[in-house]
């Protein structure tokens, strides 16, 4: 065959055109904006580990579980990322997804107040006024109904997320829910900077809550209808967390996270700390040993049992009905 310069060039870049037709393209729905525990993921896009997988992802901001789940049942999104509560009562209510990795295994919520008037045990809440996203006031509940603090002796002021913290520092409300790996460290952050006052972190835990946090869900037709993409997507994944995991990487990994997310650069050094809180609750006591990303039925039942028992579910839901560990790599 004669090679002439087009044909040459079609030659040279047939394996490019291959492989960028291979890709699949998909979205990953986040809960919220860039938080710490999302920094691999911006890592395995950058690093090309979801299209080695033949996925063209696009990571996307989200604006709450509840808001995640909804576009993930709706197939409007491919992959979310959702708190666990929120998945166990979105199936309850008849969604069609499915947990196939479970990201942070306790997220530690929390209470947030200023260490000037800390709220320290469940009982200082009484006569005071809490800000929270509307998918985080399941949680809260939990709290006050495991602590035997009345409903109506809390001021509880649901808030769009992104109001939350403002109404806070505006001191239009004395605390607010979050998650020790979430806005708490930007705040720990701007008061190191002098930015900002100390504040008081009370954890759930503390106070009979410790259940699983934020994992990735999927729609149960994606699961029969495509399960190679599922597992490739948590093989990207498990393979980008070793990388953050590793001290050498944290600071490139966090800029490449600020640089795709495009968040403010404000935020770098508490979205690092973010993450380098996160990596200790990668595991709970009864998953140890076991590879990221799986999760145990008995933390699925435990918190669809404090969920029964404050009335976040009306009745019980079946434990391996809200997860699947086969998608998790060894």
């Amino acid at each position: 065959m004669k090679l002439t310069r087009r044909t040459t060039f079609a030659l040279l870049a047939t394996p490019a055109l291959a492989h960028a037709q291979a890709l699949r393209p998909a979205s990953l729905r986040l809960d919220w904006a860039l938080s710490g525990y999302h920094v691999p993921f911006y890592w395995a896009k950058e690093k090309g580990y979801f299209a080695a997988e033949g996925i063209d992802l696009e990571i996307r901001d989200g604006a709450g579980s509840a808001k995640s789940a909804s576009l993930v049942s709706s197939k409007e999104d491919t992959f979310g990322m959702a708190e666990a509560i929120v998945t166990a009562n979105s199936i309850a209510r008849g969604m069609k997804i499915r947990s196939i990795y479970m990201v942070v295994q306790n997220g530690g919520a929390a209470i947030v107040s200023w260490a000037s008037k800390p709220m320290k045990t469940p009982q200082d809440m009484i006569g005071r006024s809490i800000a929270a996203a509307a998918d985080q006031k399941s949680q809260f509940d939990l709290l006050l109904a495991l602590n035997k603090v009345p409903n109506d002796k809390v001021t509880l002021r649901i808030v769009a997320i992104a109001a939350r913290n403002q109404v806070f520092y505006q001191n239009q409300v004395e605390g607010i829910v979050s998650t020790v790996i979430g806005s708490p460290m930007d705040m720990i952050v701007a008061a190191r900077e002098g930015r900002g006052p100390p504040i008081h972190i009370m954890p759930f835990a503390d106070f009979g809550i410790q259940s699983l946090s934020q994992g990735f869900i999927v729609h149960d037709d994606l699961i029969r209808e495509n399960p190679a993409m599922v597992r490739g997507f948590s093989r990207a994944c498990t393979k980008a967390i070793r990388d953050c995991m590793d001290e050498r990487n944290l600071d490139a990994a966090t800029d490449i996270a600020m640089k795709l997310s495009r968040a403010p650069s404000i935020r770098r050094e508490s979205v690092k700390l973010q993450w380098e809180a996160t990596i200790p609750r990668l595991w709970t006591d009864a998953n140890k040993g076991k590879p990221l990303g799986w999760t145990s039925e008995a933390d699925w039942a435990n918190l669809v049992d404090l969920l029964i028992k404050t009335g976040g579910l009306t009745s019980s839901v079946p434990a391996n009905t809200l997860f699947t560990n086969d998608f998790v790599p060894a």
